[in-house]
């Protein structure tokens, strides 16, 4: 009886977790493994300086300076596109939106500090650092230009 009661006792507890929506605007952040085929959303989303950048690079510094120059356009894409994107929000949901976007800048970054510390110690740590960092940008803004298309 007491195992019983013990168990209800942890369904109880369980239920309201299990039963909650996520937060408005929840976000989980991808990161396209090493080895891994990237999205063709996101890889369509490349400018044409970076590809060119790219079939220029000759070192591994010259491939992070690639990522640097395309991470600036890119996040300033995501900026004209919040700033396109946030008045069309309906007025009431704006400060859950403006809250979603700084939990995702706030995030960002150790995010991708995590997919480059298993290189750490290797000359690609730094490329794989910023080429998340451009990545993110870019799945941001999709993902920014998918909540007023819906």
């Amino acid at each position: 009886m007491a195992h019983q009661i013990r168990i209800l006792v942890l369904l109880a507890a369980a239920v309201p977790a299990l039963t909650q929506a996520a937060p408005p605007f929840a976000y989980r952040m991808v990161q396209t493994p090493e080895e891994g085929p990237l999205d063709p959303k996101v890889e369509g989303r490349y400018t044409a300086a970076f590809t060119a950048c790219q079939k220029t690079a000759q070192t591994t510094s010259d491939n992070a300076d690639c990522f640097v120059a395309e991470f600036a356009r890119q996040d300033a894409e995501l900026n004209r596109t919040w700033q396109a994107v946030f008045p069309r929000i309906p007025a009431q949901q704006r400060p859950l939106l403006r809250a979603a976007q700084r939990r995702w800048v706030a995030a960002r970054d150790p995010f991708c500090r995590r997919q480059s510390d298993s290189f750490s110690g290797g000359t690609i740590a730094p490329v794989i650092y910023v080429s998340c960092r451009t990545e993110q940008a870019i799945r941001r803004t999709l993902w920014l230009e998918r909540l007023v298309k819906s």
